[in-house]
Protein backbone atom coordinates (compact mmCIF):
# COMPACT_ATOMS: atom_id res chain seq x y z
CA UNK A 1 0.00 0.00 0.00
CA UNK A 2 3.13 2.34 0.49
CA UNK A 3 4.46 1.51 -2.44
CA UNK A 4 1.11 2.09 -4.21
CA UNK A 5 0.78 5.33 -2.55
CA UNK A 6 4.27 6.36 -3.39
CA UNK A 7 3.88 5.64 -6.65
CA UNK A 8 0.82 7.47 -7.43
CA UNK A 9 1.98 10.40 -5.43
CA UNK A 10 5.16 10.51 -8.15
CA UNK A 11 2.73 10.35 -10.83
CA UNK A 12 0.79 12.95 -9.93
CA UNK A 13 4.20 15.14 -9.47
CA UNK A 14 5.09 14.65 -12.97
CA UNK A 15 1.44 15.48 -14.08
CA UNK A 16 1.33 18.31 -11.44
CA UNK A 17 4.53 19.70 -13.35
CA UNK A 18 3.60 19.12 -17.04
CA UNK A 19 0.64 21.03 -16.21
CA UNK A 20 3.15 23.96 -14.36
CA UNK A 21 5.18 24.01 -17.57
CA UNK A 22 2.43 24.28 -19.49
CA UNK A 23 0.65 26.83 -18.07
CA UNK A 24 4.02 29.30 -17.40
CA UNK A 25 4.84 28.82 -21.06
CA UNK A 26 1.42 30.26 -21.93
CA UNK A 27 1.38 33.21 -19.71
CA UNK A 28 4.93 34.01 -20.64
CA UNK A 29 4.21 33.86 -24.18
CA UNK A 30 1.52 35.87 -23.92
CA UNK A 31 3.72 38.50 -22.56
CA UNK A 32 6.59 37.81 -25.35
CA UNK A 33 3.62 38.68 -28.35
CA UNK A 34 2.05 41.67 -25.59
CA UNK A 35 5.27 43.24 -25.76
CA UNK A 36 5.81 43.73 -29.84
CA UNK A 37 2.94 46.35 -28.72
CA UNK A 38 4.89 48.13 -26.41
CA UNK A 39 6.98 51.19 -26.56
CA UNK A 40 9.44 48.95 -24.80
CA UNK A 41 12.63 48.92 -26.56
CA UNK A 42 11.42 50.57 -29.66
CA UNK A 43 14.46 52.22 -30.54
CA UNK A 44 15.30 48.84 -31.78
CA UNK A 45 14.25 49.19 -35.57
CA UNK A 46 15.19 45.70 -36.13
CA UNK A 47 12.27 42.92 -35.52
CA UNK A 48 14.91 40.10 -34.67
CA UNK A 49 16.99 41.82 -32.21
CA UNK A 50 13.64 43.46 -30.21
CA UNK A 51 12.81 39.79 -30.08
CA UNK A 52 15.54 38.16 -28.92
CA UNK A 53 15.55 40.96 -26.59
CA UNK A 54 11.96 39.89 -25.52
CA UNK A 55 12.67 36.26 -25.20
CA UNK A 56 14.93 36.26 -22.76
CA UNK A 57 13.32 39.07 -20.89
CA UNK A 58 10.44 36.83 -20.70
CA UNK A 59 12.23 33.87 -20.18
CA UNK A 60 13.61 34.81 -17.24
CA UNK A 61 10.20 35.67 -15.99
CA UNK A 62 9.32 32.52 -16.81
CA UNK A 63 12.34 30.85 -14.54
CA UNK A 64 11.59 33.62 -12.07
CA UNK A 65 7.73 32.29 -11.82
CA UNK A 66 8.89 28.38 -11.63
CA UNK A 67 11.64 29.55 -8.88
CA UNK A 68 8.82 30.95 -6.84
CA UNK A 69 6.62 27.90 -7.19
CA UNK A 70 9.30 25.50 -6.50
CA UNK A 71 8.78 27.47 -2.86
CA UNK A 72 5.12 26.34 -2.48
CA UNK A 73 6.50 22.73 -4.10
CA UNK A 74 8.98 20.71 -3.32
CA UNK A 75 9.16 18.29 -6.47
CA UNK A 76 10.32 21.26 -8.59
CA UNK A 77 13.82 21.63 -8.81
CA UNK A 78 17.08 23.45 -9.87
CA UNK A 79 16.47 21.27 -13.32
CA UNK A 80 13.29 22.46 -13.75
CA UNK A 81 13.65 26.33 -13.36
CA UNK A 82 16.59 25.83 -15.79
CA UNK A 83 14.61 23.88 -18.18
CA UNK A 84 11.50 26.28 -18.54
CA UNK A 85 13.99 28.67 -18.86
CA UNK A 86 15.74 26.83 -21.97
CA UNK A 87 12.59 25.00 -23.77
CA UNK A 88 10.60 28.65 -23.33
CA UNK A 89 13.92 30.56 -25.42
CA UNK A 90 14.40 28.04 -27.63
CA UNK A 91 10.58 27.13 -29.01
CA UNK A 92 9.99 31.17 -28.92
CA UNK A 93 13.14 31.65 -30.71
CA UNK A 94 12.27 29.02 -33.53
CA UNK A 95 9.32 30.53 -34.18
CA UNK A 96 10.19 34.17 -34.06
CA UNK A 97 12.87 33.10 -36.59
CA UNK A 98 10.77 30.72 -38.74
CA UNK A 99 7.84 33.06 -39.42
CA UNK A 100 7.95 37.16 -37.93
CA UNK A 101 11.45 37.30 -39.29
CA UNK A 102 11.27 35.81 -42.32
CA UNK A 103 8.55 37.90 -43.32
CA UNK A 104 9.81 40.89 -42.14
CA UNK A 105 13.30 40.46 -43.95
CA UNK A 106 12.61 38.98 -47.04
CA UNK A 107 13.36 42.21 -49.42
CA UNK A 108 16.26 43.03 -47.02
CA UNK A 109 17.90 39.76 -47.35
CA UNK A 110 17.88 40.36 -51.38
CA UNK A 111 19.21 44.13 -50.93
CA UNK A 112 22.40 42.94 -48.51
CA UNK A 113 22.67 39.96 -50.69
CA UNK A 114 23.39 42.17 -53.70
CA UNK A 115 25.10 45.21 -52.34
CA UNK A 116 27.80 42.85 -50.56
CA UNK A 117 28.24 41.09 -54.40
CA UNK A 118 29.03 44.18 -55.51
CA UNK A 119 31.04 45.89 -52.69
CA UNK A 120 33.10 47.66 -54.94
CA UNK A 121 30.42 49.96 -55.58
CA UNK A 122 28.00 52.55 -53.89
CA UNK A 123 24.45 52.83 -54.19
CA UNK A 124 21.94 55.32 -53.75
CA UNK A 125 18.35 54.42 -52.43
CA UNK A 126 16.76 54.89 -55.95
CA UNK A 127 19.50 52.33 -57.38
CA UNK A 128 18.77 50.12 -55.15
CA UNK A 129 15.25 50.13 -56.01
CA UNK A 130 15.59 49.96 -59.60
CA UNK A 131 17.54 46.84 -58.96
CA UNK A 132 15.63 44.82 -56.85
CA UNK A 133 12.33 46.10 -59.03
CA UNK A 134 14.15 44.97 -62.33
CA UNK A 135 16.26 41.53 -61.03
CA UNK A 136 14.06 40.30 -58.12
CA UNK A 137 10.22 41.10 -59.38
CA UNK A 138 11.34 41.47 -63.33
CA UNK A 139 14.42 38.93 -64.32
CA UNK A 140 13.58 36.60 -61.45
CA UNK A 141 10.06 36.09 -61.98
CA UNK A 142 9.14 36.69 -58.27
CA UNK A 143 5.34 37.63 -58.87
CA UNK A 144 5.12 35.21 -61.41
CA UNK A 145 6.91 32.43 -58.81
CA UNK A 146 4.68 33.31 -56.11
CA UNK A 147 1.65 33.18 -57.83
CA UNK A 148 2.05 29.76 -59.48
CA UNK A 149 3.17 28.53 -55.79
CA UNK A 150 -0.60 29.90 -54.80
CA UNK A 151 -2.35 28.10 -57.86
CA UNK A 152 -0.46 25.12 -56.83
CA UNK A 153 -1.66 25.00 -52.93
CA UNK A 154 -4.88 25.63 -53.87
CA UNK A 155 -5.18 29.05 -52.44
CA UNK A 156 -6.41 30.63 -55.86
CA UNK A 157 -7.78 28.86 -58.56
CA UNK A 158 -8.00 30.06 -61.78
CA UNK A 159 -11.93 30.48 -63.67
CA UNK A 160 -13.27 29.66 -66.75
CA UNK A 161 -12.86 32.64 -68.63
CA UNK A 162 -8.94 32.83 -67.95
CA UNK A 163 -9.47 34.71 -64.57
CA UNK A 164 -8.14 34.01 -61.23
CA UNK A 165 -9.74 33.54 -57.65
CA UNK A 166 -8.96 33.08 -53.85
CA UNK A 167 -10.27 30.15 -52.76
CA UNK A 168 -11.64 29.21 -48.98
CA UNK A 169 -7.92 28.17 -48.01
CA UNK A 170 -6.07 31.02 -49.14
CA UNK A 171 -8.85 32.99 -47.35
CA UNK A 172 -7.88 31.19 -44.18
CA UNK A 173 -4.17 31.31 -44.85
CA UNK A 174 -4.81 35.50 -45.44
CA UNK A 175 -6.47 35.39 -41.93
CA UNK A 176 -3.46 33.64 -40.23
CA UNK A 177 -1.09 35.93 -41.49
CA UNK A 178 -3.12 38.93 -40.24
CA UNK A 179 -3.79 37.70 -36.91
CA UNK A 180 0.35 37.31 -36.83
CA UNK A 181 0.95 40.39 -38.17
CA UNK A 182 -1.04 41.74 -35.53
CA UNK A 183 0.35 39.77 -32.84
CA UNK A 184 4.14 41.13 -33.46
CA UNK A 185 2.62 44.79 -35.25
CA UNK A 186 4.52 44.03 -38.41
CA UNK A 187 3.56 46.46 -41.18
CA UNK A 188 0.00 46.19 -41.98
CA UNK A 189 0.48 47.56 -45.53
CA UNK A 190 1.49 43.98 -46.55
CA UNK A 191 -1.89 42.60 -45.08
CA UNK A 192 -4.04 45.00 -45.48
CA UNK A 193 -3.44 46.60 -48.83
CA UNK A 194 -6.15 48.74 -49.47
CA UNK A 195 -6.53 50.41 -46.85
CA UNK A 196 -3.22 51.89 -46.85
Amino acid sequence: MVKGSKTGGTAGSVFALIGIYALIYIICTALFIALFHTGFLASMDVLMYRGVAFIIITGVVAAVIMGVLRKLWGFITTRDIIMMFTIFCCVNMVFLTLIPVTVERSVSVFMLSYMEENSDQTFTEESVGEVFTTKYVEDYGAFEKRFHEQVETGTIVQNPDGTYSITESGKFVVKMFRTISEWFNTDQRLVYPNEN
